[in-house]
């Protein structure tokens, strides 16, 4: 029942932000597109209410692991557009290739920069201390058996 009860919240809360979204685009003409909007709105709460995470990823999770299916009209919608595709090919392959390197580049910074306010600078992180005497033990032993051979 309380498995039950929290996918009903976390469903309410992502329609909640998808219809809010949907709304606050086409009342105020933003321009983004409501599911984005709504997208944003659930970040947004996400970061505010952190406890809210599990009851959107309870929610989520039967959805993400059908994702393949959803994206079958959006293919087939492509499909209708084929003649103008083919036409632009080489403008839209140079496109998607440049998108997708500054997306990338984008990603990795913001992470590196969340990942050294985490953690301090990634130099400053602190090995493992068994792994340390580990390698320390291994060098020690290599140092013995190059000794050994004259070197």
């Amino acid at each position: 029942m309380v498995e039950l009860r929290q996918w009903i919240t976390g469903a309410i809360l992502v329609l909640g932000c998808y219809y809010l979204g949907t709304w606050l685009s086409s009342s105020t003409g933003l321009p983004l597109p409501g599911a984005l909007t709504g997208l944003l709105i659930l970040l947004a709460v996400l970061f505010v209410a952190p406890k809210a995470e599990p009851l959107v990823a309870r929610t989520a999770s039967p959805l993400l692991s059908h994702m393949s299916v959803l994206f079958v009209p959006a293919v087939l919608g492509v499909s209708a557009y084929w003649n103008e595709i083919a036409e632009n090919g080489w403008a839209i392959g140079i496109a998607i290739i440049i998108t997708t390197c500054i997306s990338l580049g984008i990603s990795a910074k913001i992470a590196e920069k969340l990942l050294a306010s985490r953690h301090g600078h990634f130099s400053q992180v602190p090995a493992n201390k068994k792994v340390t005497e580990q390698v320390t033990r291994q060098q020690d032993v290599k140092k013995g058996s190059e000794n050994d051979r004259g070197y």
